[in-house]
């Protein structure tokens, strides 16, 4: 029965492609005529499923644009609301323990997520205000490994966030951020002067802890980079430690 069954079931098909075939046999107008009149026959046969894929799409494109225009419309909305957070901090001179503690509880109500940066910048020159430079500095690391472009930007909160490690007396992690941002403001030869100065803080640091190779070689790359936009005063600095590491 089952062979009998599919037998009839082909043999139907085969009949369908025939009577579809005999029905534009006659057909004596273009190719592209042709090809329109089979689409609309089909939609006429297939109208239902044409209608619930079609549909279908539709529902799923508005749904993909209303969960974007919704993420955008919370974000504009985040972003007046830390403006105006910030201007009430303004106007009514508020402290910084009052002014750190409203941002921290804004990043933490935040849903979309794209005001970290700006917020993480402002909570680090707030704790560094304050003094306390290990979490000035852990928020800006954060901001700097979000940070993919541009490269100087990286550079300059990984710098930055080396130095308040120095003055939290963390020498290993202030080492390791003036290396990150050495070696991301590496390739970028109109910034010669930021360069410098990152090989310069990453060789002292290094001479600092321990590590005189790793000091000759950063020192040694400040020394050797061109252009007056390196600056003088950075080789000078260099140099002398330099000669201290040849004396030892």
């Amino acid at each position: 029965m089952d062979k009998f069954h599919k037998k009839n079931i082909i043999e139907q098909k085969k009949q369908a492609e025939l009577i579809q075939k005999d029905e534009f046999a006659d057909f004596e107008g273009s190719k592209a005529e042709l090809l329109f009149l089979k689409f609309t026959h089909f939609l006429a046969k297939n109208r239902k499923a044409v209608f619930i894929s079609l549909a279908s799409a539709i529902i799923v494109l508005a749904c993909v644009i209303g969960f974007f225009e919704y993420r955008q419309y919370l974000f504009e909305k985040e972003t007046v609301t830390l403006e105006d957070l910030k201007l009430t901090h303004q106007k009514a001179n508020v402290s910084l323990d009052a002014q750190i503690q409203s941002l921290e509880v804004f990043l933490q109500n935040q849903s979309t997520g794209r005001m970290e940066l700006r917020v993480w910048k402002d909570l680090s020159k707030l704790y560094a205000e304050k003094g306390d430079f290990g979490k000035a500095a852990t928020y800006l690391e954060d901001a700097a490994k979000k940070i993919d472009t541009p490269k100087e930007i990286k550079a300059l909160y990984f710098y930055i966030a080396g130095n308040y490690r120095e003055r939290e007396k963390n020498n290993t992690k202030s080492l390791e951020n003036y290396k990150i941002a050495a070696s991301v403001i590496e390739p970028a030869r109109e910034l010669n002067g930021f360069k410098a100065w990152s090989y310069y803080q990453a060789g002292r640091l290094s001479y600092l802890t321990g590590d005189k190779p790793s000091a000759k070689q950063y020192l040694e790359k400040a020394v050797k980079l061109d252009g007056a936009e390196s600056g003088e005063d950075v080789k000078l600095l260099s140099s002398y430690l330099l000669l201290k590491l040849g004396k030892n």
